[in-house]
């Protein structure tokens, strides 16, 4: 019975302590954690071998998208306060709350046009090769553009509850 329970200690023990290596060690070894993601905008500069004029322009480029969405944003609601008005009603109306979402995609379109056109310039401004890694990472990496071009959203409180 006694060296049973020796090699259940044993075992918890070297679990906790796989379980604390993995928690701390990248850390340690000046990873940071996980689940934080390097500057997109720091990591282009780097892999792309951007210079501070191409480093500028890839920052203001970043900056009117930001403001442009947020600006939509502002303009009219998103798709939850569609559903969440949609919801509210005694009945449901399938074909209001497509009419709704149909106009909401409409109004979106212009923001892919208008990026893409910014995306279009910031490209001319770059070198022929630093162009074609630039648009070989955009077609391997499907998250590649949206982490380059879109800055995280504060986060809003939530509040108490």
């Amino acid at each position: 019975m006694r060296s049973k329970i020796l090699w259940i200690l044993l075992a918890a023990s070297l679990a906790l302590n796989v379980f604390f290596v993995g928690m701390f060690w990248p850390r340690l070894m000046g990873h940071g954690h996980p689940h934080e993601r390097p500057d997109p905008v720091a990591m282009a500069a780097e892999d792309f071998a951007l210079d501070d004029r191409q480093l500028a322009a890839l920052q203001d480029l970043r900056a009117r998208i930001a403001a442009r969405r947020d600006e939509r944003r502002d303009n009219r609601g998103g798709f939850r306060s569609l559903i969440v008005e949609a919801l509210r009603q005694p009945a449901f109306d399938r074909a209001a709350l497509a009419q709704a979402l149909d106009a909401r995609r409409e109004s979106g379109g212009d923001m892919v046009l208008d990026m893409t056109e910014d995306l279009h310039g910031f490209l001319a401004g770059l070198s022929a090769e630093q162009k074609a890694d630039f648009l070989a990472r955009a077609e391997q990496d499907r998250d590649f553009l949206r982490r380059l071009l879109f800055p995280p959203r504060p986060r809003k409180d939530r509040g108490p509850g």
